[in-house]
């Protein structure tokens, strides 16, 4: 017999980016359902025009059983260690019991592959998941889109770049601007 599957099911649904997810799948008439944690407000998932699918993130056989017929799992899962390791972690463990192919993690940001590790707390929790899920029998996809506009646009703070320091040096008294300039010039070519 064949296993046909075909559902691509969503985690983090409720957020911006997972229902944006969700209603672009079900726009194109893909089979999508909206996986949420157990007890998740009704008024949170009202909106999506998705199966809602409710199961406990610290059971990976509670998530198993409502990913039982999923192609895809996709995660929008978004925060910090507890969240993109743990809860994510769970929730490629709960796919993995249910035999699904293919794993999309909750990567959408820069190509974090490429940066030397300690670079940023968040591609370096992206960079550990990804070690971990590539040891396991899921195919794992990355969607690596790049910043988000509202990084460029302002809505997340990114600091300022630290303007060069300058470097001073003493020039004799009574020395003229452009000897200045020139012993300058000089002085940094030697550097």
């Amino acid at each position: 017999m064949t296993d046909i599957r075909r559902m691509i099911i969503v985690a983090g649904a409720t957020g911006d980016l997972g229902g944006r997810i969700v209603r672009e799948l079900a726009a194109l008439g893909a089979p999508v359902a909206a996986l949420v944690r157990t007890g998740t407000a009704p008024g949170r998932t009202a909106h999506l025009p998705a199966e809602v699918r409710h199961a406990d993130f610290a059971s990976s056989a509670a998530l198993a059983e409502s990913l039982r017929d999923a192609a895809c799992v996709v995660s929008a899962l978004s925060g910090l260690e507890p969240v993109i390791l743990e809860a994510q972690g769970q929730l490629l463990d709960g796919a993995v019991a249910a035999g699904v192919p293919r794993f999309i993690p909750s990567d959408f940001a820069i190509d974090f592959r490429k940066l030397p590790p300690g670079t940023n707390r968040n591609l370096d929790l992206r960079e550990a998941f990804r070690t971990r899920a590539e040891a396991g029998p899921i195919r794992l996809t990355s969607v690596l889109n790049g910043a988000f506009m509202d990084m460029l646009t302002g809505t997340i703070p990114i600091p300022p770049p630290t303007p060069p320091a300058r470097r001073w040096i003493r020039t004799p008294r009574g020395c003229s601007t452009s000897a200045a300039r020139g012993s300058m010039r000089a002085t940094l070519r030697r550097r």
